[in-house]
C-alpha cells in the first residue's frame, strides 16, 4: 500500500460570522510562496454566510479540508482542528485576519535557527481604521531561552502571547488544549506553551495582518467578562514564577498592567461594579512604587499609575485621547 504523505504544516482557521473577511484570509493561504500544507476550515456553527464560502473553497482546492460543528467557541474550535490536523507543524490564523504569501516559509525558518525550537513567532502589522503599521520595530531574529521568553512576554516586548502568527511543532499539543468557554484563552494557555518548548525563536520580518474591528473584545465596554482577562494573567504570572522565580518584579509588572486594562473600560461601568474598581486601583496603587522604579516598565505604565493617583477623571481623560490619536 502506498501511505498518503502527511503535510509538514497544518493551517487551523476557526470560521464564525466572519463571511466579510472569510475569502481574503483563504486566499492568503492558498498563495503561500510553499505548499506543503493542508488548511483546516472549522466552520463553528456559523450562522452566515460562511459554510458556503467554506465549501466552495474545499471543492476548488485538495489541501483544503473542512469541518463542520456546534457553535462551542473560538478555543473549541481550535482544538477541533488540532484534532484533525496530520502535519509536523500547527499554525493558527483568526478567520478576519491575513497572512503574507512569506508566512509559513518564515515561520519555518525561524524554527531553524536554534536546535529544539518547538514555537516561532513572527511580527506582525496591525490594521486599524485602514492603517497598517507594524506591531514591533522591524528587525532580525532573536532567540529566547524559556527564562527570558517569559521575561519578555511579561513586559510586553517582542514575545506576546496570542495564539496565530506562530508555528508550533505539533508535539506542543500533546497533552495542550485551548480552554474550552474561556474569553483571553491565549494569555490562559501561553504560560504552558512556553514550558514546552527550548527555546523560542522571534522573527521581526512583519508577516501576518491582525485586523482590529470595531466589535472585537478590546474594543466594548466593560462586562464582567473582562474579569477573565484578570485571571488569565494571574495564571500566566503563576506559572511563570512556578518555572523562575528571580521573575517576580516581572510578574508584578504584568499583574499591575492587567490591573490598568481593566480599569480604563471601568469608567462608565454600572454601580455594582464600583466598589471592584475601586479595589483594582488600590491594588495597582499599592503596586506604582515597585513598578515605577523598575527600569523595564513601559513609560505609558508609569504615566498611568500617576494619572490614576492623582482620581479617575485625569486617568480616563487622557486614556480617551491616547484610544483616539494611537
Amino acid at each position: 500500500m502506498i501511505q498518503e504523505k502527511k503535510p509538514l504544516v497544518s493551517v487551523i482557521v476557526p470560521v464564525y460570522q466572519v463571511e466579510a473577511y472569510l475569502e481574503k484570509c483563504v486566499l492568503s493561504v492558498l498563495r503561500q510562496d510553499m505548499r506543503d500544507f493542508e488548511l483546516i476550515l472549522v466552520n463553528d456553527g456559523s450562522p452566515d454566510g460562511c459554510g458556503a464560502i467554506c465549501e466552495r473553497f474545499a471543492r476548488q482546492d485538495q489541501r483544503i479540508r473542512y469541518i463542520r460543528k456546534e457553535n462551542g467557541g473560538l478555543s473549541d474550535a481550535r482544538n477541533a482542528g488540532i484534532g484533525a490536523a496530520a502535519g509536523e507543524y500547527l499554525s493558527f490564523i483568526d478567520a478576519d485576519d491575513f497572512v503574507e504569501p512569506t508566512y509559513l516559509s518564515y515561520l519555518l525558518s525561524l524554527t531553524r535557527e536554534a536546535p529544539g525550537c518547538k514555537v516561532s513567532q513572527a511580527n506582525h502589522f496591525v490594521e486599524r481604521n485602514g492603517k497598517s503599521k507594524p506591531s514591533a520595530p522591524i528587525e532580525g531574529t532573536a532567540v529566547f531561552s524559556p527564562r527570558d521568553a517569559f521575561e519578555a512576554v511579561l513586559y510586553h516586548d517582542r514575545v506576546d502571547v496570542s495564539g496565530w502568527g506562530k508555528l508550533y511543532h505539533r508535539s506542543v499539543f500533546e497533552t495542550l488544549r485551548f480552554p474550552k468557554g474561556r474569553l483571553y484563552e491565549d494569555t490562559w494557555l501561553f504560560g504552558d506553551v512556553l514550558n514546552a518548548t527550548p527555546v523560542y525563536v522571534y522573527g521581526g520580518q512583519p508577516q501576518y495582518h491582525y485586523v482590529q474591528r470595531g466589535s472585537s473584545i478590546v474594543n466594548q465596554a466593560f462586562s464582567e467578562k473582562n474579569l477573565q482577562y484578570l485571571e488569565a494573567v494571574e495564571r500566566l504570572t503563576d506559572i511563570a514564577m512556578k518555572t523562575e522565580p528571580s521573575l517576580e518584579a516581572a510578574c508584578q509588572r504584568r499583574r499591575t498592567h492587567a490591573w490598568l486594562s481593566v480599569l480604563r473600560y471601568m469608567e462608565d461601568c454600572p454601580p455594582e461594579y464600583a466598589a471592584l474598581r475601586d479595589e483594582l486601583r488600590q491594588k495597582a496603587l499599592a503596586s506604582a512604587p515597585q513598578v515605577c522604579a523598575d527600569r523595564r516598565t513601559p513609560k505609558r505604565d508609569k504615566l498611568a499609575l500617576r494619572l490614576l493617583k492623582a482620581g479617575y477623571f485625569p486617568f480616563y481623560k487622557v486614556w480617551r485621547l491616547y484610544s483616539r490619536v494611537r
